[in-house]
């Protein structure tokens, strides 16, 4: 007598394929396109959905992405055991990195946690998704939270507040030449002993509003390396942590900078929560409270424009591009952690805003414009430029032009350690659309 075996079916996650309305093919590209957010590469196929129907126990993570796949998909929570799913995530372990203490010592000591963590764990969180909502609450405490006292211990004095802020300059220049991936695990360590060395600090009154800033500027710069070296959820945490600082320091205008970079990490990272970055760049303007400094009032209200072009709100984004350029127009003195965003930064802006709301013949003029101004050592910027202007021509279907300027843009790329600009190429493949044969060949070819 030949045995016979029962296949056992998952119901449970054929249950939700119907009610979420996805095919086995549109799940596995959701959940590849959702680990790539990730950092992860996944081999996701057809055949492999086909087998968790038919009763297979995927590897994990891939449970996990699945139930985020479905959970975006319906609108609501989708644990791994109710896609029939063994849920194997890690268990003993409550530190995620988000929470904001309610003392500035405590958030020292959360910043020292969270980069040692990353220190020591190669793969730390790096199964975990970039989620825009989780930024809700750091952005809600930043519009509550007072000035704090400093704890007892080592002195510090303004020496050791302007070398901190120095070697902050440098890890950004090195950062916008060569992109994040180059200087992140020098900088990781750095924020890590400069943390730990001012969790049991003192120093006067005068010094205090500065050496938090500090802080908090070697942890937004730990979260933009972060993010630009593919490691999303991670970099969420770093910026969370910087943003509480600031505010912890009483400094509000480089707490609405760090909220202004959460919306604009969310515009690329999420475009899709779109409405999550403009409540993010609105929230950086409540917490300047109007007094703004020029360029940084203007780089706010280009962030909200931004959000309200991807949300198609034509009539907003005019407004709130006009509000930046009313406010760059003024005069002013720019502090030096904003020496990043400059008139060719701004027209970069206004010229995405017009492309992505119908008026791509005036975008791709302005981001030209923008692309002839930028210095030669703004090498990030300039790449970043030339994907924006490639879109904008594939907008007006011009893709011979879109395609030169592609090619342009991926030899610039090519010495560049940044996954923030891989992400805009993928991008521009999907801008592509198969629509031309020639382009989307060459970004397959760069992104292979």
């Amino acid at each position: 007598m030949t045995a016979t075996f029962e296949v056992v079916e998952n119901a449970a996650l054929r249950r939700l394929l119907a009610e979420a309305g996805l095919s086995n093919c549109a799940l596995a590209r959701a959940i590849v396109a959702m680990a790539e957010k990730e950092g992860l590469h996944l081999g996701t196929t057809t055949t492999s959905v086909k087998r968790m129907l038919q009763g297979a126990q995927p590897r994990w993570p891939v449970p996990r992405i699945a139930a985020s796949v479905l959970t975006v998909r319906l609108g609501y929570q989708v644990n791994v055991t109710d896609c029939g799913f063994a849920d194997r995530s890690p268990v003993g372990d409550t530190f995620d990195g988000f929470a904001c203490s309610p003392t500035i010592g405590g958030t020292i000591a959360t910043v020292v946690e969270l980069s040692g963590r990353d220190m020591n764990r190669r793969n730390f969180l790096m199964g975990t998704a970039f989620t825009a909502a989780a930024f809700a609450q750091p952005a809600w405490l930043a519009l509550t939270t007072p000035a704090t006292a400093w704890a007892e211990g080592t002195r510090i004095g303004n020496s050791d507040v302007e070398v901190l802020l120095a070697t902050v300059r440098h890890f950004e220049t090195l950062h916008r030449r060569h992109g994040g991936g180059t200087v992140r695990q020098q900088l990781i360590h750095f924020v890590h002993h400069q943390a730990r060395a001012a969790l049991h600090g003192t120093c006067s009154d005068r010094v205090r509003r500065d050496l938090f800033s500090a802080v908090a500027q070697a942890t937004w710069m730990a979260g933009l390396t972060t993010v630009d070296s593919g490691r999303h959820a991670l970099g969420q945490r770093y910026y969370a942590q910087a943003l509480n600082l600031a505010s912890h320091a009483g400094d509000r205008l480089y707490a609405a900078n760090a909220l202004a970079e959460m919306s604009r990490v969310t515009i690329d990272v999420s475009p899709g929560e779109a409405h999550q970055a403009t409540a993010l760049a609105r929230s950086a303007l409540q917490v300047a409270n109007g007094d703004a400094t020029p360029a940084l009032g203007a780089y706010l209200h280009a962030i909200e424009a931004r959000g309200l072009a991807l949300l198609g709100d034509a009539k907003g984004t005019t407004k709130a591009l006009e509000n930046a350029q009313r406010s760059f127009d003024r005069d002013g003195t720019e502090p030096d952690w904003l020496s990043f965003y400059g008139e060719s930064d701004l027209m970069s802006d206004i010229g995405q805003c017009l492309r992505d709301t119908g008026r791509p013949q005036q975008g791709v003029a302005m981001l030209e414009r923008a692309l002839s101004e930028l210095p030669e050592h703004r090498v990030t910027a300039r790449a970043k430029t030339q994907i924006h202007i490639a879109a904008a021509y594939l907008e007006l279907r011009d893709y011979e032009k879109a395609d030169q300027v592609t090619g342009e843009a991926l030899t610039a790329i090519g010495g560049l350690s940044s996954s923030r600009i891989v992400e805009r190429v993928k991008a521009l493949r999907r801008r592509a659309d198969k629509r031309h044969a020639d382009l989307d060949e060459r970004i397959a070819d760069f992104l292979g």
